[in-house]
């Protein structure tokens, strides 16, 4: 009811009421905060023993309780001579030590009470007269609750800086502010309050209720600052406003009781107003029963007319009278008894119509204002959704293309593949099976049409999209609210966005922005509303989104379960859901399964779980990422064939599960387009270190270079920006990687658990690991170990041979035993001889030795001592090993290597080889042998000049260095014979 606070005609009077109701509230509002640090400040100072009385612990004469004066006269001792107590003393100390200016008032409390009572401490901490009969924080006076809290110095624990600083006495300080207006309102000479100042009381009592260390937090404390915003604007009932008044009453008389001081024109002008608004009340009663009083009386007065006339009577006929006495009474009595119920029917009917006039008037109030209250709340919805709408446009709609450059970002719309998803079925002894792809909305939040899915789970490795989806979800769910200028969803898959726009409002939180904080609501105030909005705007809209999370229907995307950290001391596996109603609210958590297997995590708490795998269509991918960072005069489609032939030649169509690697392969055989190293054999190695920057910067993103100082173990590592300061947690994940790999159980080499990475990372070398994304842990049906695997094998293979070049002597001690153990080993290291050519050439020209012995033991068994132009069995072995050797020499060349010695003994040459086995036999020059080779047919001429660069005609020499142990000469191609 608009004004309805406006009782008293003088506006300045009216506003100290208000004042005084204001001061009521806040202390109602502070009341269970102090219980609850008052217990606190119970447990540091201690208990007592319970026996002694506090003048057994203050020594005599002490100021201000003893009078010196009059020595005899012990006004507070009972006995000169102190009983100590060690215990109590131990209390007491602590009681001293505690009060901000020394001097707690002893008078107040009973000490036999510390054992037990938190407030016989807290009273310790209050003015020194007048409380020692209070016996609790309830009965308590606004100024005595202001006084505990600034006396007493552990509420600097629980308070801000802001209520405490500048530090007390000091008139700035906020907690003196609030104890001045007390002291102001019960003080006045007047009752007199100006606008400006009520408006300035006002607004320092809600800063104090809304204190952001803990009260903004308190139940009673929002209540009271809510109901401190009503009475700002006249937003109370008559009941309710004349419950108060007699509330205030009542604490400005018991005050007056133990001894405080008000104006007598407070007292007077409290009174009066009380007894106006009673009079107002009572009005319709009084004249009610003045109305029956007069009723009565002509009754009565006409009643002893009749009964005069009677007795006139009686002397004309006593036999007359007596026989119509009867009835005579009886029509007495009837009229009587009719009167009667006319006046109680008046007044009755009287009385019912009050009752629903004043019931009909405050329920036209109450509609009004819920109406009002409705449409207010309708109107800031809507403003918030908008503004949140403009808030994810800026900030989620873009995504980097290159994890190495995060400035480099492009319109999700433009880069966005279908994701491969796929759910995960949990079955009762807890092993996960993969099932059905999931391609649309509606079977990521729905199980069937009736079954919603309020808890979803979505995880995948480093790098497979699963932020990205996360990002595409949220701009989905945006076209339904931005502007009809947003360009429309083309996708063919999860294009059902009718599912998402169902929910009214969708907070995208980022965990790994809000590392330490455990309450979901606080990390939306965080990231999202003091994003939005100015500092003081802030306290308002949170008030608003705790309603907004209990009324409409909610989606809370978490990504990066596995980037949150719980704060010390807290058990939590994962973010608090506090406040969010299970039936409003549904959560889609993204995470990396190594954080999914913590079994704090249990499986009754994932409604639907799935996994990414990277992108559906990875051509298409190329395609559009080609859109997004080639020149225009470069043609897409063809562009995109030849890095599909050159991703199929490398052997890296498996890194498409990793869309953030599948871009980095794409940029760098585009950055390399000019030089078209691409096409003639590109570093493996740089690839590969490229692909570890961008992982190890996910776990640390702090920048350093190798340099003269401090050079780089390997020349590809000379160029990275981000491995140097955490170079020491590479070289111990490579030692692992390399002793998992070649293992002496083969089937433990990939795929290993928690017991066997324990033998060589500790517990934080085993979590950057993680977090980087170079090892997954996925959970298992086993209580205590988990499925731990490398992201990808070939990065194991290039940390193995990282380790291996650190190291060459492991060629003799380990890998060497390991060829012997296993038949057609060297296939298995093939990629990590492959990597060691580039890293450390000396290294694999050692290791292409003890491989070129194996496998010449292995030709020699299966009895190969001719030469032969037939395609056989052992000419395919020829081939694999060849090729071996071939790849090595040239990722060696693409790393500037020098002393190229690799050994082959074994040689099989077409026509498509000869310039690659000619450079290898090149690389050694002494004791040469001829080998001449002559071209019979046009196409062999052909095939021929364009592999040696000479006349068709002419003769090819090649020279072989007996360093290489020839022993088999396999010749096949049209018309290439041996002379």
């Amino acid at each position: 009811m608009a004004a309805n606070t406006h009782l008293i005609g003088d506006k300045e009077t009216n506003n100290w009421f208000k004042a005084c109701i204001g001061l009521n509230f806040t202390k109602e509002g502070l009341t269970n905060f102090l219980c609850a640090e008052l217990q606190k400040v119970h447990t540091v100072v201690g208990r007592s023993c319970g026996n002694c009385p506090i003048e057994n612990l203050i020594q005599c004469p002490t100021n201000p309780y003893c009078n010196k004066r009059k020595r005899n006269y012990l006004p507070f001792h009972k006995s000169q001579k102190p009983q100590p107590c060690p215990i109590c003393d131990n209390v007491k100390q602590n009681i001293i030590l505690q009060h901000r200016y020394g001097g707690p008032s002893w008078r107040n409390t009973r000490a036999e009470k510390w054992a037990l009572n938190y407030w016989e401490i807290g009273k310790c901490y209050l003015p020194p007269d007048g409380y020692s009969s209070i016996s609790s924080v309830q009965e308590s006076d606004f100024n005595g609750v202001i006084s505990i809290m600034l006396n007493c110095l552990l509420f600097q624990t629980c308070l801000s800086p802001l209520c405490l600083s500048p530090p007390p006495p000091d008139k700035q300080c906020l907690l003196e502010k609030v104890r001045q207006i007390g002291r102001d309102v019960r003080h006045t000479s007047d009752c007199k309050v100006t606008d400006a100042d009520l408006q300035d009381y006002f607004k320092t009592l809600s800063t104090l209720l809304a204190d952001p260390q803990y009260l903004q937090h308190d139940p009673s404390a929002i209540i009271a600052c809510t109901r401190l915003s009503d009475l700002q604007n006249d937003r109370m009932s008559f009941e309710e406003l004349g419950k108060l008044l007699k509330e205030v009453n009542q604490t400005l008389e018991e005050a007056k009781k133990t001894g405080k001081r008000f104006s007598e024109m407070a007292e007077k002008t409290l009174s009066k107003h009380l007894q106006k608004l009673d009079a107002t009340n009572q009005l319709g009663l009084i004249r009610l029963q003045k109305k029956t009083t007069v009723g009565e009386q002509r009754l009565h007065s006409k009643t002893k007319v009749g009964e005069h006339r009677l007795e006139r009577k009686t002397t004309f006929g006593a036999q007359r009278i007596e026989s119509k006495t009867q009835y005579g009474e009886q029509r007495i009595e009837k009229k009587t008894n009719d009167a009667d119920q006319c006046i109680d029917s008046k007044v009755h009917d009287g009385t019912q119509r009050i009752e629903i006039s004043v019931q009909h008037g405050i329920e036209r109030v109450q509609q009004a204002a819920r109406k009002t209250a409705q449409a207010d709340y309708e109107r800031d919805v809507a403003d918030f959704r908008r503004r949140l709408v403009e808030h994810y446009n800026d900030t989620s709609s873009n995504v980097p293309i290159s994890v190495l450059d995060q400035s480099l970002d492009k319109r999700i719309t433009d880069i966005y593949a279908t994701p491969k998803m796929h759910r995960f079925d949990i079955a009762s002894d807890g092993k996960r099976v993969k099932k059905e792809q999931v391609l649309t909305y509606k079977e990521l939040f729905y199980t069937d049409d009736t079954k919603s899915n309020r808890r979803v789970y979505v995880q995948g490795e480093p790098g497979s999209g699963k932020s990205t989806f996360a990002a595409k979800l949220v701009h989905d769910w945006c076209d339904e609210n931005r502007p009809s200028t947003a360009a429309p969803n083309k996708n063919a898959s999860f294009d059902d966005v009718l599912i998402i726009q169902n929910f009214q409002f969708i907070f995208f939180l980022s965990l790994g922005e809000s590392r330490g904080q455990t309450e979901v609501t606080h990390m939306i105030k965080k990231q999202i509303i003091d994003t939005m909005y100015s500092e003081e705007k802030r306290d308002v809209m949170y008030t608003l989104l705790l309603k907004i999370i209990e009324t409409e229907t909610c989606l809370v995307i978490r990504d990066g379960l596995d980037e949150w950290v719980a704060p010390d001391g807290s058990n939590l596996a994962e973010p608090s859901m506090a406040g969010f109603p299970k039936d409003k609210c549904a959560v889609l958590t993204t995470s990396r399964p190594w954080k999914l297997a913590d079994e704090r995590i249990k499986n009754s708490q994932i409604d639907i779980l799935v996994e990414i795998e990277g992108i559906n269509d990875p051509y298409t991918f190329s395609e559009r990422v080609l859109r997004c960072i080639l020149d225009k005069s470069k043609d897409i489609k063809t562009t995109a064939r030849e890095i599909r032939s050159f991703i199929e030649k490398r052997r890296l169509t498996p890194l498409s599960n990793s869309p953030m690697l599948y871009t980095l392969v794409i940029c760098t055989w585009v950055d390399t387009m000019v030089e078209e190293e691409h096409l003639n054999g590109s570093s493996l190695c740089a690839l590969y270190t490229t692909f570890l920057e961008s992982l190890c910067k996910k776990a640390n993103d702090t920048p350093g270079f190798f340099n003269d100082l401090n050079p780089p173990h390997v020349k590809c590592f000379s160029r990275t920006s981000y491995l140097r300061p955490i170079i020491q947690n590479v070289d111990v994940i490579s030692k692992a990687a390399f002793h998992l790999l070649f293992s002496p159980e083969k089937e433990k080499s990939i795929v290993f658990n928690d017991q066997e990475l324990s033998n060589y990372l500790t517990p934080s070398e085993q979590e950057f690991a993680l977090k980087a994304g170079l090892i997954s842990k996925r959970k298992t049906k086993r209580a205590f170990n988990s499925s731990i695997s490398f992201i990808h094998k070939s990065m194991q293979e290039f940390l193995a041979a990282y380790h291996i070049a650190r190291n060459a002597h492991l060629i003799d001690d380990v890998i060497s035993g390991y060829l012997g153990r296993h038949s057609d080993a060297y296939r298995d290291i093939s990629q990590v001889f492959i990597f060691l050519c580039g890293l450390n050439v000396s290294a694999a020209n050692t290791l292409s030795g003890i491989i070129n012995e194996h496998h010449s033991k292995i030709m020699d068994a299966r009895g190969v001592t001719y030469l032969s132009c037939e395609h056989t069995y052992s000419s395919f072995e020829h081939d694999a090993f060849q090729s071996i050797i071939e790849a090595g020499y040239k990722e060696a060349v693409s790393n500037d290597q020098t002393g190229i010695l690799l050994r082959l003994s074994h040689f099989d040459i077409v026509w498509n080889n000869l310039m690659g086995i000619n450079n290898i036999w090149r690389e050694n020059k002494s004791n040469a042998l001829f080998l001449e080779i002559s071209v019979h047919d046009e196409t062999d001429r052909a095939i021929h000049s364009s592999a040696t660069h000479s006349e068709p005609t002419s003769q090819v020499e090649f020279d072989l260095s007996s360093c290489l142990n020839l022993k088999y000469l396999i010749l096949r191609g049209s018309g290439i014979h041996m002379q």
